[in-house]
Order: C-alpha cells, then sequence, then structure tokens
C-alpha cells in the first residue's frame, strides 16, 4: 500500500511538472497496477497525449470510465466510494478533449493491430470500453457524444478497409467465410473491441447514428448501446434505430421525452419485446389525448401492453403518463415476470381500486421508486396510506407533486411516512401546504428520516396575498406570491440544514422532479 501511494504521488508530481512525454516514454515499463492510477491522474490534469497512449498499451480485459472516475485508486479490489477520490464529470469542451483521446487510443491501438498485426503487441487485452453515464441536462454536450461515437465507427471502418487493400482481400474469400458460417470480418480477431454508449435520439442525430449502426455489424470497433434516450422526436423515427441495437445489451429505453402516434403503439411494443434483458421502460406521451378516459383506442392500447410488457422478463422499472388507468392497474401489471422496483403512474387517474391492488401486490415490497404526480390521491387516502406502510421497507424515492395533498392530509400522512426511513428525494411541490408543515416536518426528519436528502415544494399558502376568501384554491399560485416573505422562508429553512454537514437536505422549488435515476438509488 505504502509502495501505491508513494508510486502515485510520483506520477502525479511529474504529469504536473510538464513531464507527459517522458511519461508516455516509460509506459510500457509500468507495472500493470498502476495503469488506473495513472489514468485518473491523466483525467484529472486533461493530459491527453498520456490518454492516448494509456488506452493503446491498456492491458485489463476492461475500461469502465465513470466507475473509475468514482472509486478509490488504492482501494483495489472493491468499487467503495471514496468521495475524496471522485472527480465528477463537467461537461465543458476540456473534458470533450480528454473523452476523444480516450477513444482516440483505442483506435490507435486497433490501427497498429490491423497494420502491423497483432504479433505486435502481445500483453493487449482491452475487449471493452464502457463509456456509458456520460450523458447530461445539455443537449449540445449530448449530440457532440453522439457525434464522436459515430465518427469512431466511421475511422475504425476506414482502417478495416486499409487492411484489405493491403492483403487485397477477395471476394471468393469473403464468399469462403460466409460459406463456413463465420461472420464476415477483414481485420484481425485482436483488434476487435466493443465501445458501450448511452444513446439520445433527436431529430439531428438521427441519421448520422442510424449510418454508424449499419456500418457497424463488420466494424473492429462494435458500438453497443446500454441506455436509449429520445429528445423530442416522433417515436416512429425512432423504431429504425432501436431495431439496429444490440437485443442482449440494451438495459434502458426512455421514450419520455417523445410523442407517440396512436396507430404505432403495437409495432413499437413487438421491437420493445425484442429487448430480453430491457430492465427500464419509459413509454413516451401520445399524439391524441389518452387521459380523460372517452378515446375509443383507450382498451386497446391497454390490452397491447399488458400482453407485450408480460412478455419482458427482467422488467424493474415502469413509467406511463397521461393516460387514464382507472381501474385497470392490476390488468396492466399482473403480467409482469419480475417485482417492479421502480413505477410512475403520473396523471393516470389511478382509483382506490388501483392503490389497492399495488399495497397488496408482490411488488410493492420491492418498491424503491414510486411517482403518483397528477393522481388526486386525497380521494382515496386511506388506500394511499396502506400502498405507503406496504412500502416502508424498501422505498427511497417518492414524488407526489399535484396530488391535492392539503394540510390536513399532509398531518395525517407523516406518521406512515416517517416508516420509510430509507426514503432520500420526496416531491411534494403543487400541493397547498404552509411552510409551518414544511418546518416540522423537516425539524423532525434528523431523528425520523435520516437519509432524506432532497424535498421539492413549490410556493406555500402562508406566502401568499390576497388569495380567494371562498371557493376552491387556484391551482396556480405564482399570480398570488408574495416574492419577499417566500425567500425570506427559503432562507430560514436553509438556514436549519447549515449545521448538518453531509446529511444536510436540499431543498428545491423546481416543478420538474427529475432527480433520482433508478438505476442510481438501487
Amino acid at each position: 500500500m505504502a509502495h501505491t501511494k508513494y508510486f502515485s504521488s510520483f506520477v502525479s508530481d511529474c504529469i504536473l511538472a510538464q513531464d507527459e512525454e517522458k511519461m508516455c516514454k516509460i509506459l510500457k515499463f509500468m507495472p500493470q497496477n498502476m495503469f488506473e492510477i495513472l489514468f485518473k491522474v491523466a483525467f484529472r490534469n486533461n493530459k491527453t497525449k498520456l490518454l492516448y497512449e494509456l488506452l493503446k498499451i491498456w492491458p485489463h480485459s476492461q475500461l469502465k470510465f465513470q466507475k473509475l472516475l468514482q472509486t478509490c485508486p488504492f482501494d483495489s479490489g472493491t468499487s467503495k466510494r471514496y468521495p475524496q477520490y471522485q472527480w465528477p464529470l463537467t461537461y465543458n469542451e476540456s473534458n470533450k478533449d480528454t473523452i476523444d483521446a480516450i477513444v482516440l487510443g483505442v483506435l490507435g491501438y486497433i490501427r497498429k493491430v490491423i497494420i502491423c498485426g497483432a504479433q505486435q503487441i502481445p500483453c493487449r487485452r482491452l475487449q471493452q470500453l464502457d463509456m456509458t453515464g456520460l450523458l447530461g441536462k445539455d443537449y449540445l454536450w449530448n449530440l457532440k457524444l453522439m457525434r464522436l461515437w459515430a465518427t469512431s465507427i466511421a475511422r475504425a471502418k476506414i482502417y478495416s478497409k486499409s487492411l484489405e487493400k493491403k492483403t487485397h482481400y477477395s471476394e471468393s474469400q469473403a464468399r469462403n467465410q460466409v460459406a463456413e458460417g463465420s461472420p464476415l470480418m477483414t481485420f484481425p480477431v485482436e483488434a476487435r473491441v466493443e465501445l458501450l454508449v448511452d444513446f439520445q435520439m433527436s431529430s439531428i442525430s438521427q441519421e448520422f447514428l442510424k449510418e454508424a449502426l449499419l456500418d457497424n455489424t463488420y466494424s473492429p470497433l462494435h458500438l453497443t448501446c446500454q441506455d436509449f434516450y429520445t429528445f423530442h422526436s416522433l417515436v416512429h423515427g425512432d423504431l429504425e434505430i432501436l431495431a439496429l441495437l444490440d437485443p442482449l445489451v440494451l438495459r434502458r429505453v426512455d421514450l419520455s421525452h417523445s410523442i407517440l402516434i396512436l396507430m404505432d403503439i403495437r409495432n413499437l411494443m413487438s421491437q420493445i419485446t425484442t429487448f430480453q434483458n430491457l430492465q427500464s421502460l419509459k413509454l413516451p406521451h401520445f399524439n391524441e389525448d389518452m387521459q380523460s378516459g372517452k378515446h375509443p383506442m383507450l382498451k386497446t392500447v391497454i390490452d397491447i401492453l399488458a400482453a407485450e410488457l408480460s412478455k419482458l422478463n427482467h422488467l424493474r422499472e415502469i413509467s406511463l403518463h397521461s393516460i387514464c388507468l382507472s381501474h385497470q392497474v392490476e390488468y396492466l401489471l399482473r403480467g409482469l415476470q419480475c417485482s417492479l422496483e421502480s413505477l410512475q403512474l403520473s396523471y393516470c387517474s389511478l382509483t382506490n381500486e388501483d392503490l389497492i391492488y399495488l399495497s397488496q401486490s408482490h411488488h410493492s415490497p420491492q418498491l424503491i421508486k414510486l411517482d403518483l404526480e397528477g393522481n388526486n390521491i386525497t380521494e382515496q387516502q386511506d388506500s394511499f396510506l396502506e400502498l405507503l406502510k406496504s412500502v416502508s421497507n424498501s422505498l427511497r424515492w417518492l414524488n407526489v407533486t399535484m396530488c391535492g395533498i392539503s394540510v390536513t392530509d399532509f398531518c395525517e400522512i407523516l406518521p406512515h411516512l416517517y416508516f420509510c426511513s430509507r426514503l432520500s428525494h420526496l416531491g411534494l411541490s403543487r400541493n397547498p401546504l404552509t411552510s409551518f408543515n414544511m418546518f416540522y416536518f423537516v425539524g423532525s426528519c434528523q431523528h425520523k428520516l435520516p437519509n432524506l436528502k432532497l424535498i421539492s415544494f413549490s410556493i406555500f399558502l402562508d406566502c401568499c396575498k390576497n388569495l380567494p376568501q371562498h371557493g376552491p384554491l387556484p391551482q396556480l399560485l405564482e399570480d398570488y406570491l408574495d416574492n419577499d416573505k417566500f425567500l425570506s422562508v427559503m432562507r430560514e429553512m436553509e438556514d436549519t440544514q447549515k449545521t448538518r454537514g453531509e446529511s444536510a437536505i436540499e431543498f428545491t422549488t423546481s416543478l420538474s422532479f427529475d432527480r433520482g435515476d433508478y438505476f442510481d438509488l438501487r
């Protein structure tokens, strides 16, 4: 251990002293257990040339980029996280250059093997470069990543073609390979590296990613997708891309930012069921109103969903929104092979019967994440409290935004909420609560909900002025906001957390409660 720490310190000093050239020259003499440390230091200090050279001779079968940046360099054999060694990725041009260098290093290896022969690199072991988890909220950053993956496949294809010219690879040889049942490859098997990434599909990226996937089959750099996201597109166009993805690798399909033409629902679900290892499915918005419960095709859509979802043997997360599922939740979910760990049924007009089913089903003891936004749970509060009781041992994330929870309702819910001792994320926005409710709740959390890290809320009733004295409260309180009073309450609330250190609760007034990904929570 002491030797490793000393060597790490030497490496860091050497690089920081601008000795990158020297370090690149002595890489081949480095012990294998130093490569991960060197990688972290090179990335942290933006040493792109060193990153490039490291990847050309990487001694391990895998490089998991995000995992490597988040684990301690001295804690070999574990994935335990140490805050002092976590180097979070920032979405800027400098980090894009380092990511470019990593991928170029793999391409440099492929080029050397193809042109010089596999015998030139006897110690080479890298088979997979895992660059998943890089997508952020910045659309332009994500688009640059998509271009990088596509251009990397094009470069690898050029290297493969150069081998064809060098060896005069003939059509008869190709026919013989096909006849023997072998994959048609014009490069040594040692040159093949899997590039595992996440996709964000948009109207701009759709065309060049499709081209890259079509070129992918016999490329030495083989592009595979773990998580598939869409960005403001029609699902009709995404179907072509989904059909080109490796059905055994895909883990997540998130279409929640897309629009589905109603007539395409059967085609979409038929394609989805080919992904037999799929764990997470977030379905799109429909192009017609399915929320009112009066659409003539509503029953057909629910029948298709129920039949196709039951074919996905590893599904753990389902997200549906803005579709009327009154009295239909049991029918929809009862055929699932696995117990769900994450369920979103927002704006789905859930009834007492639906909540009772959820509380008694095999899903509830396993639920980590539950999103009931936009359902009036106060009309069936007893069944909602039973649901809270049934999920209390597992629940970490709960969203009850815009669920009609009043001051009185909140007081009744709190004792049941306190049993959810693992809860870390709670969405309460757009419910008519007071700052007194929140101060009381936050004050009790330190002992009763010690894991709570994030609460979302919007405008408190006592931070409004000139509210109507009679009749129902307005859904939107922004027009009545006393801004100075609300800011004062926010400051006071944040002051209560200053002495709590790492256990402090973060408050957000964002109406979109999208923090806390299922795969990170479990």
